[in-house]
């Protein structure tokens, strides 16, 4: 036996996420929260964490909010429907069940800014085939991204800023997925 056995120790730390305040045990800042898809730069030390759901919003903040949930809502319903269309544990059940994940740290996220019940996820159905429900989530992702841009300069409060900006990067990286998918 060689002698030259090294001990790698990783000294793991904690990250919050600014966005969905789930907590990720890294040895360095993911590059997005595994949660809901924010990206790295709302990833912070435990010390420098601030939730963002504790902001007053204003008149239109409130309606952009609630249009918010409501679409995550049937995004959610959606996907879950379309990870059980598919074989469990297959590529496509993981890549819809994935997605469900984060839409619906999404709809949790705008229930906790409206002061709401999280509702029940009751949506679209799945389209009848891996293409059909491929193409839908490119359509899905592509309206949410439009959407949270325009409701990202409706924002008045850096915090809402921050919350349809992470929005926003997680869409896009699912319409990205979708359409690599579809080549």
């Amino acid at each position: 036996m060689s002698s030259d056995k090294r001990m790698v120790i990783i000294m793991l730390q904690l990250f919050i996420c600014k966005i969905c305040g789930e907590p990720h045990l890294a040895s360095e800042v993911p590059t997005d929260c595994q949660f809901c898809g924010a990206p790295k730069e709302y990833l912070k030390s435990a010390e420098e964490y601030e939730t963002i759901w504790d902001v007053e919003i204003t008149e239109q903040e409130t309606k952009d909010v609630q249009a918010t949930l409501e679409l995550e809502v049937n995004a959610t319903a959606f996907y879950l429907d379309a990870t059980k269309a598919n074989e469990k544990y297959s590529k496509y059940n993981r890549l819809f069940k994935g997605l469900a994940r984060v839409e619906k740290e999404h709809t949790e996220v705008a229930a906790k800014i409206l002061g709401v019940d999280l509702p029940e996820f009751v949506g679209e159905k799945t389209k009848g085939s891996v293409t059909a429900d491929l193409e839908r989530t490119k359509e899905l992702e592509t309206h949410a991204t439009e959407l949270y841009d325009g409701f990202m300069k409706n924002a008045t409060t850096q915090k809402m800023q921050w919350f349809f900006h992470a929005l926003k990067h997680a869409e896009e990286g699912h319409r990205d997925h979708a359409i690599e998918e579809l080549k």
